[in-house]
């Protein structure tokens, strides 16, 4: 493999992963008009962007020979290709679907659309280009057990992460199908803790995390709105933004 072990790889996959947290969170705090951590993960990582990014190094190598019009066309539909799997992967596993382009122009299945995959062209091509050898160049002076240091760190944070994030989200869900029950029987959501008026009871703390994060996926609390006190609801629309609920 060019450009040396696995830890270096895992390192370039980190900080990929973590220039595209960045750049998705500062967009959505944009739109959001308020500060977003995107991402499925707590921490400031989108692996998304990582696997992108290796995907990438990774092709471009074996189509380092191919016509200039073959290597740009690859390039250009991996990252898109990558975002069509990670929705569909991700649905198949938490049956959760985190984001969606049905009202965008263009869309194939809800799962990527025009304007994320000419997003992602841009990125692809900038990635190749310039971030790529940058960052390889930075990772690459790094002393060698300082490199297995930090890899070795960042390993054991994004094991806690996922398994955390995993429980938040699986949290949600069945949080969700409570409230379904609730609403069926007519009744209301009773907290486990009266904290006032003032703070949010500890389960609907616990799912901010993924709504934050993805709040389309608000759109599964709304027939169940009603079984949520109103000074509850209102103070979590507040947070996550109304408009995702109605």
């Amino acid at each position: 493999m060019p450009y040396g072990s696995f830890f270096l790889w895992f390192l370039y996959f980190s900080a990929t992963a973590f220039l595209g947290w960045i750049l998705e969170s500062a967009i959505k705090s944009f739109s959001e008009h308020r500060l977003v951590n995107s991402g499925f993960l707590s921490g400031p990582f989108i692996p998304i962007y990582g696997f992108g990014a290796l995907a990438l190094a990774i092709l471009s190598s074996l189509l380092s020979q191919a016509p200039r019009m073959l290597f740009w066309g690859v390039m250009l539909l991996v990252p898109t290709i990558i975002e069509y799997f990670a929705s569909w992967f991700m649905e198949k596993l938490f049956d959760i679907r985190l984001w969606d382009y049905y009202k965008k122009p263009l869309n194939l299945h809800g799962r990527i659309c025009m304007l994320s995959s000419f997003f992602w062209a841009i990125l692809a091509i900038m990635t190749i280009e310039f971030i790529q050898p940058f960052l390889l160049m930075k990772i690459k002076l790094i002393d060698g057990a300082v490199l297995y240091y930090v890899a070795g760190a960042l390993c054991m944070y994004y094991i806690h992460d996922t398994i955390d994030s995993v429980r938040a989200l699986v949290f949600y869900k069945t949080f969700v199908a409570n409230l379904h029950r609730l609403v069926q029987r007519g009744s209301m959501f009773i907290p486990s803790i009266d904290l006032g008026t003032k703070k949010l009871p500890p389960e609907i703390r616990r799912i901010l995390k993924p709504l934050k994060a993805f709040p389309q996926l608000a759109r599964e609390l709304k027939s169940t709105l009603n079984a949520i006190p109103k000074s509850i609801r209102t103070r979590l629309e507040a947070i996550i933004g109304g408009k995702y609920f109605h």
